[in-house]
Formats: C-alpha cells, structure tokens, sequence
C-alpha cells in the first residue's frame, strides 16, 4: 500500500472532515522519549512525536492529559508535531540516552501514524534516526492507520519490532458512533495484513472493546492475522481525581448500546474459544508488555 493509497482509503473510509478541521502547531520539544510509568511501566519509554490526535476517537484517555481545558474540549481538532524530532532522537542515540535493547512504546498520547504524518513525516523521521546511529530498540508501535504501511522498509530492518494495530469492533455502524473520524475496520485489516504479510511482527488490540455484532466472524477474520497476541479491554471508567477514564457521553452510549461488563465478558469468552488456544488472549496491561 503506497502512502497516497492509504491516504486516499483514510479520506474514503472517514471522509475529507479530519483533514480540514485539524489544526497543526509546530513546537521545539526539549526531549523527545519520556520515562515509562504506570500502565506502560514494563516500557523503559514511551516516545510520541505529536500531542494531540487528528482521529479524535471519543473515548480516548489521552485527551484527559491535554494542557487545558480548551484543548481537552477540542480534543481531535488540533496537534502540535514535535519538528525537531529527528534531531532529538539522534541525540539521544549518541549520547546513549537509548541503548539497543531498551524497550519503547510509540505512542502513548497520540497515534504516530495520524493523517498529518502522511505530510510531516516526523514518525518515520524518529525509525530513520534510529537506524542511522545503529540502536536497535524493543519497538512496540501502537496505530489504526494505514499510513503504517508506508514504513515497512523500515520497519523490517527492526530486530524487535511489532505494530499493535486498534482493532476495537467489528461494526461499521459501531465504528462511527464511538470514532467517526479514524479509518474504517475495513482498511485496517487490510493494513493489518500487510504489515503482517512483509514479516513484520503484529499484535491486535481490541481495546476498549466496543459492541461487536458477529464474534464468530470476527474472531475468524482475527484469527487469519497470525498476530503475535490479541488484547482486550472494556471502556475504562468515567475519570476521576487520580486519572484519566471515559468522558460520561461514552459511556452513555454504551449504555444506550447495552454494552456493560456483563456483555464484554461473554464477547471476550467467545472470541477467547475463537481463536484458539494457539493464539494468546490477553487483557488489560498483559496485552501491551514490551516485545521480546
């Protein structure tokens, strides 16, 4: 898939909107790999060349670490690229900041593969910095978009890299409800597939899980990845003082959709008899553990 190929599929599966309503603010960032905490704590880092998301997706935690109110708000209509991160990855390469074999999770706030990628080219920028100084990093690389498919060059020339591609229904339906402006299922898949298919490494994560309509197709279609493990995750709960969650209007919907626990539960149970007991099932932060 060519980088205009997945561009045009993006603007197809989700229209021209996330194009023209995401603004784009270029900062110097005094570092570009930030310590690993928390969830992703088994990381030594996480690294994201954006803040800020053109998809939007509306149950994105991420929004709840914007740096104000306005931009929480507004979450999906802005991002500010990170310009200098070519330059801080090489540093960090030379001074030994990053060694070969420190593990690196990309990304953490933000999706490295985002429409404006396409156009600034940061992420891929950060892969050829990588291998240019010679670091070979445990690379776990988290997206829904296409535009991956235009660094498997590089990509392959990774000792230890996986692309965890978000794969959270099986819907259309249910993909527009919860994340309008991000690909279709469809397309990444498709995507899914030829990453996988170019010896690259994968994982799927079906996290949060929405409201699946067909578990039996959908495991099956799944299934057909080989992916390296599958992870699930219910809707985290609507945030609270300690950290981020769910804004209410999701989990609204949820309810509309009569998608609790309880259904979550019998979904994951049924795609866990799908896949088999040769293909991992994982949850929660066990589905995101550094590649080895």
């Amino acid at each position: 898939m060519s980088p205009d190929v997945a561009i045009r599929e993006i603007r197809q599966s989700i229209g021209r909107s996330v194009f023209s309503r995401t603004s784009v603010q270029y900062i110097d960032s005094k570092s570009i790999l930030t310590r690993a905490s928390g969830f992703l704590s088994r990381y030594d880092f996480t690294l994201n060349p954006y803040s800020g998301c053109g998809f939007g997706c509306e149950y994105c935690y991420a929004r709840f670490f914007a740096p104000s109110a306005k931009q929480r708000e507004s979450w999906g209509q802005w991002v500010s690229a990170k310009r200098n991160a070519r330059e801080l990855m090489a540093k960090a390469c030379r001074s030994g900041a990053l060694k070969t074999g420190d593990a690196i999770y990309m990304s953490s706030v933000t999706d490295p593969y985002q429409p404006v990628e396409q156009r600034l080219g940061l992420t891929r920028a950060i892969l050829e910095a990588m291998l240019e100084c010679g670091v070979q990093p445990r690379l776990t690389i988290q997206t829904r978009s296409p535009i991956v498919t235009r660094d498997i060059d590089l990509l392959r020339r990774f000792d230890k890299v996986r692309v965890n591609f978000s794969i959270p229904t099986d819907s259309e339906d249910v993909r527009l409800r919860y994340e309008p402006h991000a690909p279709s299922i469809a397309v990444r898949l498709k995507a899914a597939a030829k990453v996988a298919d170019a010896g690259v490494r994968i994982g799927i994560s079906i996290t949060p899980m929405l409201p699946i309509r067909d578990i039996e197709a959908f495991g099956i279609r799944l299934a057909g990845l080989n992916a390296d493990g599958y992870s699930t995750q219910y809707l985290k709960p609507e945030r609270s003082s300690f950290g981020a969650g769910s804004t209410s209007e999701v989990l609204k919907k949820a309810q509309e959709d009569a998608w609790g626990i309880r259904e979550y539960s019998r979904a994951r149970e049924s795609l866990a008899r799908v896949l088999g007991e040769g293909r991992k099932l994982y949850e929660g932060a066990s589905g995101y553990a550094p590649i080895r």
